[in-house]
């Protein structure tokens, strides 16, 4: 079956000598894409399926795998990787995806392209917290207590909606929500956090979205 689609590039790896293989978010969900030769100068696909490309190609699906039987444009994004700390960002942003969302949705597909294509600059942790709770809503699953007043000290969650309960089913520190909470209403710009809230942030996040994953 070939089809016409757009394709972000995650990452690559060496297959034998010469063949390339791509892990890629499509319209399959992260899909492997096969290049026979890939990795020759001469291949017409030479230098096209670079991590973090957004590639809109011709492909052709067999079983399991992609195969690119043209290649209609090219958004070298590669090319924003220009420094360490905007090159470690994208890696990040990748493999969050790699390790966490299988399945297709277009909304996440354009949280990925939304976020290679910006520079944390300074607010790296900040923006992986924001990506985690754009990754949440985009899959319809915000949290109750983005709307709910959150008291002090330690509180209980429930995980099927977020809710702030008595009866929720994992305890957090309160400054973790109203963290969360603030970053939304916010953003990157005007909050600062100190490096242990952040931590206890993302590891709250990871929990949630793990949850509804599974």
């Amino acid at each position: 079956m070939s089809f016409k689609g757009k394709v972000v590039v995650l990452k690559r790896v060496r297959s034998g000598d010469q063949d390339l293989i791509a892990k890629v978010y499509s319209q399959g969900g992260v899909v492997s894409l096969l290049v026979r030769n890939g990795y020759l100068p001469s291949n017409p696909f030479f230098g096209v399926f670079e991590p973090f490309n957004l590639v809109e190609a011709d492909l052709e699906q067999r079983g399991d795998l992609l195969i690119p039987n043209d290649v209609l444009n090219v958004e070298r994004l590669s090319l924003l990787a220009r420094d360490y700390r905007r090159y470690t960002w994208m890696c990040w942003v990748a493999m969050y995806i790699l390790t966490r969302i299988k399945l297709y949705d277009e909304r996440v597909f354009y949280i990925i392209l939304r976020s290679l294509t910006m520079n944390p600059k300074r607010k790296v942790a900040i923006h992986r917290v924001l990506f985690r709770i754009g990754l949440i809503e985009a899959l319809g699953w915000r949290p109750k207590f983005l709307d709910e007043r959150i008291g002090r000290g330690r509180v209980k969650i429930s995980m099927a909606d977020g809710s702030v309960s008595d009866q929720g089913d994992l305890e957090v520190h309160s400054a973790v929500l109203r963290t969360i909470k603030m970053l939304v209403e916010l953003g990157a710009e005007r909050v600062s956090v100190r490096g242990e809230l952040l931590r206890q942030v993302e590891e709250f996040l990871d929990t949630y979205l793990d949850y509804h994953i599974r």
